[in-house]
């Protein structure tokens, strides 16, 4: 069976899908949250089938939905593929690049970024600075090229390569008693309070599988913390001590505002990767920047 959807029917059920309430889509889509609804209502009634569950936690995707958005996302990255190659059959290196960076690799990618622009100045260059989660995100809807990223999930469907080594480390303040500790063993990490990343976090992953070894029940004594820099500033504080990227924190360290733990175990040496879907074919512009990040992004670590 053959259907009539426009591509501003397939925006809009992606949009929301993502954003899961009228009101933040139509703000993104520049419509009215009628006009959303008008949208949505016309592909359900060209299909036949619901698209989302109506529910008080928002709009959800009924497994009709999840079909459509699945097909839009690839139509949507197939169109952006063919932009990106018609940029360069008309003006040669003139193309554009939409790379995402986690944040905490934020300390030196710009500076790749930096680097890249200036051997490529006609390339246009997009950054997107996010949660590994949201950028694992838009590497699946397409919104981003690839991405600079550091622990991946081993079940996407992702194409990664490594450029450099990611130490983890555990920081505490000056004024913390374990700074004066030669060697402190993993045990006596559970009664202290630990500020950590949101769920889902490379870091906090890192943290619960470090802490796991221990063999005793783990909770983080304190909530979530939003970022490395509210992180840095609460262990600053003496808040609480915290692991974290050693790239995150290394003028802090230099300059004595915060110490390095000597932790058994540390540091953990993960890899920074720069990743992208298998699936997706890089344009030339992009396939250009990804390929300067393997072969030169360890020299930009500090």
């Amino acid at each position: 069976m053959k259907y009539n959807l426009s591509l501003r029917q397939l925006k809009t059920i992606l949009v929301v899908s993502e954003q899961k309430r009228l009101i933040k889509a139509s703000e993104i889509l520049s419509l009215t949250p009628p006009a959303v609804t008008i949208q949505l209502r016309q592909a359900e009634e060209e299909i036949g089938l619901l698209l989302f569950d109506r529910t008080s936690d928002g709009l959800k995707l009924t497994d009709a939905g999840t079909e459509v958005a699945k097909c839009a996302q690839n139509i949507f990255g197939q169109l952006n593929d063919l932009s990106n190659k018609l940029d360069e059959v008309s003006f040669a290196k003139r193309g554009s690049v939409k790379i995402g960076i986690v944040s905490t690799a934020k300390y030196f990618g710009h500076n790749i970024a930096a680097a890249f622009i200036k051997e490529n100045p006609k390339i246009k260059t997009y950054i997107k600075v996010a949660s590994r989660e949201e950028i694992l995100k838009g590497l699946s809807s397409f919104e981003i090229d690839f991405a600079i990223t550091g622990t991946v999930p081993l079940n996407k469907d992702l194409d990664n390569k490594v450029f450099g080594n990611h130490p983890i480390i555990f920081i505490a303040s000056p004024k913390s008693p374990l700074i004066k500790k030669n060697k402190i063993k993993k045990t006596e990490l559970v009664n202290q309070k630990i500020l950590t990343r949101e769920n889902g976090s490379g870091t906090l992953n890192t943290l619960q599988s470090f802490l796991d070894e221990t063999k005793l029940a783990f909770e983080p004594s304190l909530t979530e913390v939003g970022s490395n820099e509210t992180i840095k500033q609460a262990v600053m504080s003496n808040i609480g001590i915290a692991m974290i990227s050693e790239h995150c924190c290394i003028n802090e360290i230099k300059y004595n505002l915060l110490k390095k733990l000597n932790v058994e175990g540390l540091p953990i040496i993960k890899k920074w990767y720069v990743t992208k879907l298998k699936t997706r074919n890089l344009s030339h512009s992009s396939k250009l920047f990804f390929d300067y990040i393997v072969e030169n992004g360890r020299k930009f670590l500090p």
